[in-house]
């Protein structure tokens, strides 16, 4: 056997394994986006990542998760900072409205945002859709 022939065999199966493992990774991707849409409102979060950043100078009050018959879902309960109204504060974040934020990569649903001003404080939301 010649250095060109092992070097082939070599190749062929280092081609070999890098197809089976990008395969079974999107075997697992695919997987994950197919359990999220059918069991989300059965207990699932958005990671922590997914959810808005708090500005300087606002602060997180409390942090909690509810669950009704639509799934669950995140509650961040925000304090604007001094001077501030906490309708400012959703217009600073990006909340004025409800957000639909897409999928990724590595969070395949749709993530819902909603903020509501409440007693001098922002409370956001944070579910899958």
């Amino acid at each position: 056997m010649t250095s060109r022939t092992a070097l082939r065999r070599r190749t062929r199966r280092t081609l070999v394994a890098v197809s089976v493992t990008l395969g079974l990774l999107s075997c697992l991707w695919v997987l994950s986006f197919l359990w999220l849409q059918v069991f989300k409102t059965e207990g699932s979060l958005p990671p922590t990542w997914r959810m808005p950043e708090v500005p300087p100078g606002a602060t997180v009050a409390d942090e909690s998760m509810e669950c009704a018959s639509g799934g669950c879902w995140r509650t961040i309960t925000v304090v604007p900072a001094a001077g501030q109204s906490p309708e400012d504060l959703a217009r600073e974040m990006g909340l004025s409205e409800d957000l639909s934020l897409s999928p990724t990569l590595f969070d395949p649903a749709s993530v819902y945002v909603g903020a509501d001003p409440r007693e001098g404080r922002l409370i956001i939301h944070v579910g899958y859709e």
